[in-house]
């Protein structure tokens, strides 16, 4: 390993290059001092398409980022930026946005109705005007523009197919804990029998256009929450009344059909300011206040939206099968809770689940409770599943594809504003092939696709605010696995992120991950393939721009490339420590097998540091890599030089 001290800073000429520095993000500007330290140029952090073979569910997004890696730091910012308290409707629009596929260039709309297909006409129960027109719109989309947007998005399937994606297709994220006593050739063989499925999917996965059947569901959330607030104006101004309103009309005909009452009809149901308890298969329900119950089901075999509207109190949410609380499963499922300490017990499929759809749970305020087991709390296959939360201390536990996951054609994200969160992945079911005491995540900002059948998705966190926790085990914390992108960022607070293998900003297989922290005095612990880690032909940056940090690996971590891929670990500020178990492959290396080698960067740029490993404080440094190396540095000082020049 090759050091240099910088205290002999103005002798080297670093100095002529002082004057070029360009007013840029301090990460930018020492990837330019390190790569020119290395002979390379920050645009040979790249990969080229051509290396396999395209398939055609691959996403623009992230076909555009592995040209240019770096470009995941603006992204994310950007994703971070996308969201107005009170305006999910934003955001989702943002997401549907994203889910453009490469080649692209015309998004597919929702089915335009005419008020003259609802499929009848409803008389009024209700007297006041303001909730009839919020049931009429909730109608209309319900009965007539979320089906007929479904059927124009798997309109060249056959029924056979369609069968496909509720059975088949799901299989493939779908994990069974008894598969943990299997042999291993029952293991090979059922591995087997999954390939099949790939390679009967990709025969005709193509011929599905979500994005109909997804433009009608950011329309209905976006229609629905006008008219939601209005009301909640109303009665919050006291304008009108909660009882009031659900005492509906004086009177009705004899024998007469609350089927044809708008709000009255089967699987529709008004509560109101009570403790209500509501079980079964809903539609709609709408609910003005209380400390509520909801045990709630889904048949996916009759697939329907489901619009849930709950305007305050601590309530209960409890799943009874899969596809519920906010899960749009073949079509668009909205969960909006407007206050209260709620409490979420979900199966799978859910909490913001999109399945060949989209799902929204919405919370505005509240110290909750989110539980889930797979593809729950912001989790997207062929569509976008998404959780919002504006306010309190909230806890998130799910077992493995969660809490921003982005599977095929898919998004899925949590977006948390405010309050000290903890994030909990894992824990259920075992990394059988790798380890006896580890288990799989694959959550928390994780991307993946099916190698080397489809390309994957975009899985987010983006977390404001508080002293957050997270915890995974084997994939998680903004990584990634075949062609897809994971990502965290994490805007405020002292955070402790805590994660055994393959996370903190690692992409596995021509793939893309990142972890964004911007402030606060984080710790960060992981085995191997962490903290800025790419393998394969992958990108993989840990990024934290402010505070006191604490970082601890063992191997091929903290700024690691393998395999033709780039690692990157990036710390702006601060008076940091880093520890490595293994010196060959960590602080800034870069594995020379395979074609042209590999890159591994470490920058810290100010304050004063400590090492157990490759770097020292106010050092260059070279590994016994390929393309690997760092750098501590006081960037500020260069600033200061270029200003007195």
């Amino acid at each position: 390993m090759l050091r240099i001290l910088v205290i002999g800073f103005l002798l080297l000429p670093w100095i002529s290059f002082a004057k070029d520095i360009p007013k840029t993000t301090p990460e930018k500007t020492g990837l330019k001092l390190l790569t020119e330290y290395l002979n390379l140029k920050t645009s040979d952090i790249g990969f080229r398409s051509d290396y396999t073979e395209p398939d055609s569910f691959r996403l623009q997004i992230v076909s555009s980022l592995m040209k240019q890696p770096l470009g995941m730091i603006d992204y994310i910012e950007n994703l971070k930026n996308s969201h107005i308290n009170g305006q999910p409707e934003i955001l989702s629009s943002y997401l549907f946005k994203d889910l453009a596929q490469e080649n692209q260039t015309v998004r597919g709309k929702a089915y335009q109705a005419d008020i003259s297909e609802i499929k009848r006409t409803y008389n009024l129960y209700y007297t006041n005007r303001a909730f009839n027109q919020l049931l009429t719109k909730a109608a209309l989309y319900l009965d007539v523009i979320i089906p007929k947007s479904k059927e124009k998005a798997l309109a060249f399937l056959t029924a056979q197919q369609r069968r496909f994606l509720l059975n088949e297709f799901k299989e493939l994220v779908v994990l069974r804990k008894e598969d943990e006593d299997l042999s291993v050739t029952a293991i090979d063989s059922l591995e087997k029998v999954e390939d099949s499925y790939c390679d009967s999917f990709v025969t005709f996965g193509y011929k599905i256009d979500k994005d109909p059947l997804l433009d009608a569901g950011v329309k209905c959330l976006r229609d629905l929450l006008l008219e939601i607030n209005n009301i909640r104006e109303l009665l919050k101004s006291k304008s009108i009344s909660a009882k009031k309103i659900i005492e509906g009309t004086g009177y009705l005909p004899s024998n007469t059909d609350l089927e044809s009452y708008l709000g009255m009809q089967s699987g529709w149901k008004i509560g109101g300011t009570g403790n209500d308890y509501y079980h079964g298969d809903y539609k709609f329900i709408f609910d003005f206040g209380g400390d509520d119950v909801y045990d709630l089901s889904y048949d996916p075999q009759n697939p329907h939206g489901v619009i849930i509207i709950d305007l305050g109190g601590n309530d209960t949410y409890r799943s009874q099968s899969d596809f519920t609380l906010g899960s749009g499963c073949l079509s668009v499922g909205l969960l909006l809770d407007f206050g209260g300490n709620d409490r979420y017990d979900a199966h799978s499929f859910s909490l913001g689940s999109g399945y060949f759809g989209m799902g929204v749970l919405y919370d505005a305020s509240g110290d909750d409770i989110y539980n889930g087991d797979t593809h729950v709390e912001g989790a997207g296959t062929f569509g976008f599943g998404l959780l919002i939360d504006e306010g309190g201390r909230d806890i998130y536990n799910g077992a493995v594809y969660a809490q921003g996951f982005g599977f095929v054609e898919g998004m899925g994200m949590i977006y948390d504003v405010k309050g000290s969160d903890s994030y909990y992945a894992g824990g259920k079911y075992k990394d059988i092939l790798r380890y006896e005491d580890h288990y799989l995540s694959l959550s928390q900002g994780f991307g993946y696709g099916l190698r080397p059948w489809m390309s994957g998705g975009i899985g987010a966190i983006i977390d404001l605010n508080g002293n957050d926790n997270y915890y995974s085990d084997i994939f998680g914390q903004g990584a990634s696995y075949w062609w897809s992108l994971g990502a965290i960022y994490d805007s405020s607070g002292n955070d402790n992120y805590q994660c055994f293998q393959y996370g903190q900003g690692a992409a596995t297989h021509m793939t893309l991950g990142i972890l964004l922290d911007d402030y606060g005095n984080d710790v960060y612990f992981g085995k191997g393939l962490m903290q800025g880690c790419g393998h394969d032909y992958s990108c993989g940056i840990m990024l934290d721009r402010h505070g006191n940090d604490t970082y601890t690996a063992y191997d091929l971590s903290q700024g690691a490339g393998s395999a033709d891929g780039v690692g990157l670990l990036i710390d702006n500020e601060g008076d940091d420590r880093y520890f490595a178990k293994n010196f060959k492959n960590t602080q800034g290396y870069g594995n020379p097998r395979r074609d042209f080698g590999s890159i591994g960067l470490f920058l810290d740029l100010g304050g004063k540091d400590q090492y157990l490993g490759n770097g020292e404080n106010n050092y260059f440094w070279r590994t016994n890599s390929k393309w690997g190396g760092g750098m501590d540095i006081e960037l500020n000082s260069l600033d200061s030089l270029k200003d007195k020049k």
